[in-house]
C-alpha cells in the first residue's frame, strides 16, 4: 500500500478543538510517548474512549505496537496535504 502522504510533502494541521468530529480514516498529528510527533489515520475509538491509529505505508508501525492514545495526545487534524512539486529534468546534449 502506498502512503497517503507522499514523501517530502507538507501538511496543514488544524489544532485539536472539541468541535471536530473525528471519523475513522481522519488523518491526525499526535504526540506518541515512544515515537514523538507522528501522523497517522484514526482506525477506531474503543469503548474506553481511547484512539487506535494506523499507518498507510508498508513500513509503518503496526496498530498493536503503537497501542491506544488518549484525546490529550492529539495535536490536530490534517486538513490538506501539499505534495512536492515534480522537478522537470532537461536532457542536455
Amino acid at each position: 500500500m502506498s502512503p497517503r502522504i507522499p514523501e517530502n510533502s507538507y501538511v496543514f494541521v488544524v489544532p485539536w478543538l472539541k468541535i471536530f468530529n473525528l471519523k475513522e480514516g481522519s488523518l491526525l498529528k499526535v504526540f506518541h510517548p515512544r515515537y514523538g510527533y507522528i501522523v497517522k489515520s484514526l482506525a477506531q475509538v474503543d469503548k474506553n474512549g481511547l484512539f487506535w491509529l494506523k499507518g498507510h505505508h508498508k513500513n509503518s508501525v503496526p496498530i498493536e505496537k503503537l497501542g491506544p492514545i488518549g484525546k490529550s495526545q492529539i495535536q490536530g487534524q490534517i486538513l490538506w496535504i501539499f505534495p512536492p512539486k515534480k522537478s522537470k529534468t532537461r536532457n542536455k546534449k
